[in-house]
């Protein structure tokens, strides 16, 4: 059956007031001027998949004016349901078919998805954070051992990171060494499983770029902060930082510092690429962690793509809805016309007039 939603149902989700909505399993467009609530449509899709909103807002923010809070609820394809409220004030609740769960973060995996937006170009124009976000979210979604790593690596980071600011007196070894510790055995997994998610994905991406960014060789080669590649050798270079890090405050060795560097033809994409360039390469990591999630899940992910089509050529633009139409299962597109999205997609796509926050079927 795969991945993907029957039925979305919103309350006072930014301009929503109210929205029940039946999808297709296959294609589904959403068309219309800028500032009518298409990209708040899938962001709604995105907050069920991966419990944050997109854009980099806060919670309270999607809670349509007037209103104390927004709910989004999903009917899964094999009939399961899925929500999450947010309230003006206090933690966004998840329920999985009307069951309230203990966190919100208990609802990733049950809804698996790809989302390109603009906002994401930040993986190729940002700072190293951006990167190292992205690859979090994905293994986050795909294995619940990375999720649980990452949390214990964070509070232990924390911890030392609060030691290593203490100005009253100088924290000794014995204190250090247990964080430092968790930080290296949880920190040695998250970097292999970095590692290992590049590996698989790059070569997927590439042929994605080349095909879209006619024949351009793209490269994504991760970027350790250190040379470590045990736990042991982690801890040996915690234990070697630690002058240095009590000058500054801050742990200066470990995952949350690595990067990802990206190039095209062997030159850094988010110094030297156009914007066409940093699009595209944006869309073949996507698509490479499409393909990725899909061996990984049996079944491919949903695809939320966020008005990526209007700034590309005519070819590319061509290429992108092929791509796209061979590799997603059940798609959700959002343009400003509905003839961008190409034949490929517009001949089987059920497509969705957006005006206002409401929709009407034109097909």
């Amino acid at each position: 059956m795969g991945f993907g939603l029957s039925h979305l149902r919103l309350e006072n989700y930014r301009n929503y007031e109210h929205l029940d909505l039946e999808l297709a399993p296959g294609f589904n467009v959403f068309y219309g001027r800028n500032a009518q609530g298409k990209t708040n449509l899938l962001e709604s899709i995105a907050l069920l998949s991966t419990t944050r909103i997109l854009r980099g807002k806060k919670d309270h923010e999607v809670v349509r004016s007037g209103a104390e809070f927004a709910f989004v609820e999903g009917e899964l394809l094999d009939g399961a349901h899925i929500s999450i409220s947010v309230p003006l004030s206090g933690r966004k609740r998840a329920a999985l078919n009307r069951n309230h769960l203990p966190r919100a973060a208990d609802l990733l995996g049950r809804l698996p998805s790809v989302c390109i937006t603009t906002e994401d170009l930040a993986f190729v124009r940002g700072e190293p954070a951006d990167r190292r976000l992205a690859l979090d979210l994905a293994l986050s979604a795909l294995y619940p051992s990375y999720l649980r790593d990452l949390t214990i690596y964070k509070r232990a980071v924390e911890q030392r990171n609060a030691l290593l600011k203490e100005r009253d007196y100088m924290p000794s070894a014995a204190e250090m060494e247990p964080w430092e510790i968790e930080i290296a055995q949880h920190g040695s997994s998250l970097r292999n499983a970095r590692l290992q998610y590049l590996k698989d994905l790059q070569p997927i991406a590439a042929a994605a770029h080349e095909e879209i960014g006619r024949n351009e060789h793209l490269s994504m080669n991760y970027a350790p902060c250190d040379a470590s590649t045990s736990a042991e050798e982690l801890l040996r270079a915690l234990e070697g930082a630690r002058r240095a890090d009590l000058a500054r405050g801050g742990t200066s060795v470990g995952p949350h510092r690595d990067d990802v560097v990206l190039l095209i033809d062997g030159k850094e994409v988010r110094l030297f690429g156009s914007q066409g360039q940093q699009r595209t390469t944006l869309i073949a990591y996507q698509i490479g962690s499409m393909e990725v999630a899909s061996n990984v899940l049996g079944d491919p992910p949903i695809l939320l793509l966020d008005d990526m089509l209007s700034d590309l050529d005519a070819t590319r633009r061509k290429l992108l809805s092929e791509a796209v139409s061979r590799r997603a299962s059940q798609a959700l597109l959002t343009c400003t016309e509905l003839e961008a999205v190409g034949d490929a997609i517009g001949k089987v796509a059920v497509a969705f007039e957006v005006e206002a926050g409401k929709l009407v079927r034109r097909n």
